[in-house]
């Protein structure tokens, strides 16, 4: 055991000698950077990555390529930044939920994100809007409060899935506003289609995939969370304006696999800093309502810390850990 603990010691200073020394001799990076995101191609996040890697390659003078690892709500992903070398060239795109929540759903989490993960850069966030389907009959948020609570328990909300913030949004609206709904979690573009036809007629999610369903009239915007109305949906109030403390964090991240030499991670920050200011990335973040977030690498981790504590809570009080 003593022999293999050094072997596994020796080659953990070996990659990162490596590392430093193509650092040091001007040569990072010398090959494609992987960049792994936790959701399916052809996703918004999807689109939104591959934009990202595309300005990071030229900004870089790299290829920097998409891998689409979903499942497990980001542990597939996570498992696969982990499985390589701390060298800068394998990257993550984490959510809130990856870092922030998972700690709190899962007992046996295949990674722990302070211990782990080296924040790289908060680079975007996103609103939620609150939706309702049109058979529903109301037109406002008011309208739809009369009505739940006119009727509790009789209606449900749609989610992606259990602890995914389209559920945890909802359940926030709920405590704040005090409604009664039941839970229906569904597995991808489902819940959508669930609301349009009005089986669970409420729910609660990022605005960029169905903007356009919104504006077609299949479904019926109530009110979004932030400081400020979307651009897109300029009539919807925020939830603010209705008197109601409702924030939900909708940021990304990138983070890279914890003992990445510094000089590497303050490179890459820059870089995604300077991607961030491309007509071609402002261009995507406002098509999908998201906000480009300009940021340091130890803000990773002090968002991560912010929304594991306040959000960690609300998950323990539902029971709701696997």
């Amino acid at each position: 055991m003593r022999r293999t603990y050094l072997k596994t010691a020796l080659a953990a200073m070996l990659l990162g000698s490596a590392a430093a020394g193509a650092w040091a001799d001007g040569a990072w990076p010398a090959k494609p950077i992987r960049f792994a995101i936790p959701q399916a191609a052809g996703s918004a996040n999807d689109v939104l990555a591959r934009t990202l890697a595309e300005q990071l390659s030229r900004e870089l003078k790299q290829a920097v390529v998409v891998e689409n690892k979903p499942g497990a709500n980001g542990s597939l992903a996570a498992s696969f930044l982990l499985s390589q070398p701390a060298d800068g060239y394998t990257l993550f795109m984490a959510g809130v939920s990856n870092l922030s929540w998972n700690p709190y759903l899962y007992s046996n989490l295949s990674y722990d994100p302070a211990r782990d993960f080296d924040g790289v850069a908060v680079f975007a966030d996103t609103p939620f809007v609150s939706i309702v389907s049109p058979r529903l009959g109301v037109k406002n948020f008011a309208q739809f409060k009369e009505l739940v609570q006119k009727h509790p328990g009789k209606y449900t909300y749609a989610s992606a899935g259990i602890g995914n913030s389209t559920h945890l949004a909802t359940e926030l609206i709920k405590k704040q506003v005090g409604l009664q709904m039941e839970h229906a979690p569904f597995n991808g573009a489902g819940s959508t289609t669930s609301v349009i036809a009005g089986d669970t007629p409420f729910m609660t999610t990022p605005p960029g995939a169905i903007s356009e369903m919104i504006k077609s009239g299949k479904l019926v915007a109530v009110a979004v969370t932030g400081d400020k109305r979307l651009k897109a949906l300029p009539d919807v109030p925020t939830y603010k304006e209705l008197g109601y403390d409702v924030v939900v964090p909708g940021w990304y991240s990138i983070v890279a696999k914890k003992g990445t030499d510094p000089q590497i991670v303050k490179r890459l920050n820059q870089a995604i800093n300077q991607a961030l200011q491309t007509p071609a990335v402002q261009d995507r973040m406002q098509a999908q309502s998201l906000d480009a977030v300009r940021s340091q690498p130890s803000d990773v981790k002090a968002f991560m810390e912010r929304d594991a504590k306040g959000w960690g809570a609300l998950i323990n009080e539902l029971g709701i850990k696997q």
